[in-house]
């Protein structure tokens, strides 16, 4: 005989966990639109202010989203800060997936998997920054015309590549090759391996060679970094860049991005693309 499996089941413990599940979406939110990382007391104080919740439930809620791998903790400059976790495959935007190395995950027909694995370089999609660069770079190449432009030949550049993340999405996408420098030892190590484990090792090439004696054209470049460094680099994207190609770049404060818009605008490229994460904000820039 097949029973109902609620019939056994406490009216008021159903009603329970139905708040339960909506108490982690909430927890979900406010972790993921914080402008500032979380600790389980801010967090407290955060939905207090909306919601009456009480200290067990919002504990156990947060505990249980821990163990389910949502949540993670992180430590730093002495405190415990609740971050979203990395350690199982994260959706960064409509198509792009975030895989950790070695875990089996098939993913749609349409979705781009890229897999990282954990290291001590800046990129593996934790910060806003990078899914915001790699948001991107998906919508350069969703763009059909610019797609239709991409072949064997294309290339990409990926300044400042850490982990290599971006340049790994550039090729995924279709750029035939990429090139990603950095001046630190271990992120060009960390990005080399990542290429590798993405079946991508003959066609990204990782250098330590300075922006300034990068020579060519390139189709599309991606840069997440800080504004001061992203204001000094217009003449060499001038330079670097033809007609129809593609800025992307993440790293920049909200109230720092009108001044960056203004200088990129104001001869050699159009804005065709600004988005914000929190107090981030990322540009795409097409040259004319």
């Amino acid at each position: 005989m097949i029973r109902n499996s609620q019939a056994s089941i406490n009216p008021k413990e159903l009603i329970f966990s139905q708040d339960a599940g909506r108490l982690q979406e909430d927890i979900l939110e406010a972790v993921a639109t914080s402008p500032e990382l979380l600790t389980f007391g801010k967090l407290e104080k955060v939905l207090k202010s909306r919601l009456e919740i009480k200290r067990d439930d919002l504990k156990r809620a947060v505990d249980e989203l821990v163990t389910e791998g949502e949540l993670t903790y992180s430590y730093k400059h002495g405190c415990s800060f609740l971050e979203k976790s990395f350690e199982k495959p994260v959706r960064i935007s409509k198509r792009i997936v975030l895989v950790p190395h070695r875990m089996k995950f098939p993913g749609g027909p349409d979705d781009l998997l890229i897999r990282m694995q954990s290291g001590i370089s800046f990129g593996r999609g934790d910060h806003p920054t990078t899914r915001l660069g790699l948001r991107g770079i998906e919508y350069v190449f969703e763009d059909t015309v610019f797609s239709g432009s991409c072949g064997i030949n294309s290339t990409a550049l990926d300044i400042g590549t850490g982990s290599g993340i971006l340049a790994i999405a550039c090729v995924l996408f279709g750029a035939g090759r990429a090139t990603g420098i950095d001046t630190d030892p271990c992120a060009r190590k960390e990005a080399g391996d990542n290429a590798e484990i993405n079946g991508l090792k003959n066609r990204i090439e990782i250098s330590d060679m300075p922006v300034e004696k990068i020579k060519g054209r390139f189709l599309i470049i991606a840069a997440n970094l800080r504004y001061p460094t992203l204001i000094s680099l217009y003449p060499l994207m001038v330079n670097l860049t033809g007609t129809g190609s593609m800025l992307v770049f993440s790293g920049i404060k909200i109230s720092e991005a009108n001044d960056l818009c203004l200088l990129y605008t104001k001869n050699h490229f159009i804005m065709r693309r600004e988005e914000h994460e929190k107090e981030w904000s990322s540009f795409v820039f097409r040259r004319i």
